[in-house]
This record gives C-alpha cells, structure tokens and sequence, in this order.
C-alpha cells in the first residue's frame, strides 16, 4: 500500500527564495514602504501576491480579523492578466480559496479568515481614493508616476490594523524610474515624508537570487546591451535612458567623504 503524502506546510507552499524570504523579514522589523527588486527575474511578482496571502493570514491568527481586503495593481488589465492572474489559477492551491473571475477578486477560505486579494489596474488611479486597503502592492511601480504612490497611501487604512503596508516591485528605468529611486534607493525624502524615513525599505533582488531561472536566462541578460545589462542583471539605478552622465555608476565614480590636504 503507497503512503499517503503529507500535505504541504504553508511554508513549502509559499516557497520562497532567501531573498523572498529577506524582505519578510524586513516587513517584520517594521518596514511599511517596501521596494523589492531592482532587476529582471527576481521572483517579483510572485513575492508580491504570495506576501499578501502572508499578511491575510498574519492578520487573522494575530488579531482574528476576518474580510480583511488587500490590493494588488498593476499599470494595465494585460499586464495585470500576464503577470498576476495568469498566475494565481496555477499556483493558488484549491483548498486556500477561491478566484472570482468576474471581479477579479481571490478571497481566502473561512479557515483562513476569508481575507480577499483585489486584483486592479491604474488605468485611472483616482477611482481608488475612497477605497480602503490593509495592504497595496504595486507591481513594477517604475511605470507610475509618483502621484500614483500618493494616491494609493492615501487608500491604506483598515479599522484594527495599524501596520499597514505599501509593498512595491520594480525593475530600474521607465517614466516613475527617478522619484522610486530618489525614495527607495538614494533615501532623500521630501518633508512630509521625513519623519517616515525608517519605515522605507529597499531589498535587491536579481535574477542569480532565483533558483528558479534557467541558466539560458542568465546567459540571454548577459548577452543584452551594456546599458541594459547592468540594470536588468545588476539592478543598477544609476543606469537609464536620458541621464547627463550616461557611463555613471555610484560604485566606480563616487568616493567616501575626505578631507584635502591643507598644504
């Protein structure tokens, strides 16, 4: 008679890679605005929807908060489709809940609190300003403008929860490339974000980080233009399209503070 296999522990469900597992932990410590990535195959967008169902079930086991509802967006439906949905279908075990195509929407079982991922795209981000999330995460927020950031924080308020979160994926470049790295990586924040400045996190991701990706996958963004090599592969955010100083790189071209000789 085979052996009846064990049913999988959320953690082997969950899977995640050590840097995945990196960037909890930074959630953990206290972190309420995080950017995760930083490079092309990192596991970005399946660390964004799997870190929600974390924070579903947190919230439930720690505070018995039941209908807790979190956001997940993206720029556009095709994107949204492509990178999270298309997903969700394959990954999401039966027994965890369960998908509503029509509104987009994957809601928890009640043995888990029958909390509920929204799955939105920022066609239009002022239709979301009198919506309430615990958590939003936005994946690749490069593509937004910084009004869009504005916008969706606007929405984080949930009544019992008072770590709510602002979770991010990006890959360096596109139009939202300067503001997301003037926050996230550089850590210069206008005034009325100053005093938030210890709860902005930045854990960098890149495609070796994943044991997932094929070797071939590593060889192909190897094989990419320089420009595009070094923030695809290196997640360098010195690096993009426009900038004055095209060869810049902080690494090489920036030296610890010193003090001249006086003679």
């Amino acid at each position: 008679m085979a052996k009846k296999q064990q049913p999988k522990t959320f953690a082997e469900v969950l899977g995640f890679t050590e840097r995945q597992l990196e960037a909890k932990q930074a959630l953990k410590d206290g972190a309420r605005y995080l950017l995760y990535g930083g490079a092309r195959g990192g596991g970005k967008s399946r660390f964004l929807r799997w870190i929600l169902v974390n924070l579903l079930l947190r919230w439930y086991k720690t505070l018995g908060l039941k209908n807790v509802r979190v956001g997940l967006f993206c720029e556009d439906y095709p994107a949204l489709y492509d990178r999270q949905l298309s997903k969700v279908e394959v990954e999401f075990p039966e027994e965890m809940g369960k998908f509503n195509r029509e509104h987009k929407e994957f809601r928890l079982s009640p043995a888990y609190g029958s909390g509920v991922i929204c799955f939105r795209n920022l066609d239009d981000p002022s239709k979301y300003m009198s919506a309430e999330f615990a958590a939003v995460a936005v994946d690749e927020l490069t593509k937004n403008l910084i009004d869009v950031f504005n916008i969706l924080r606007g929405s984080l308020r949930w009544p019992g929860i008072d770590d709510v979160r602002f979770l991010a994926a990006s890959n360096p470049g596109e139009k939202g490339h300067l503001w997301v790295k003037q926050l996230f990586i550089d850590r210069i924040f206008p005034p009325e974000l100053e005093p938030y400045a210890d709860q902005f996190a930045y854990v960098k991701a890149l495609p070796t980080d994943n044991p997932y990706n094929a070797d071939s996958y590593i060889e192909m963004l190897k094989g990419l233009p320089p420009k595009t090599r070094k923030a695809w592969l290196e997640g360098n955010w010195d690096v993009f399209e426009g900038q004055v100083f095209e060869e810049w790189d902080a690494e090489v071209h920036v030296l610890e503070e010193f003090k001249p000789p006086t003679s």
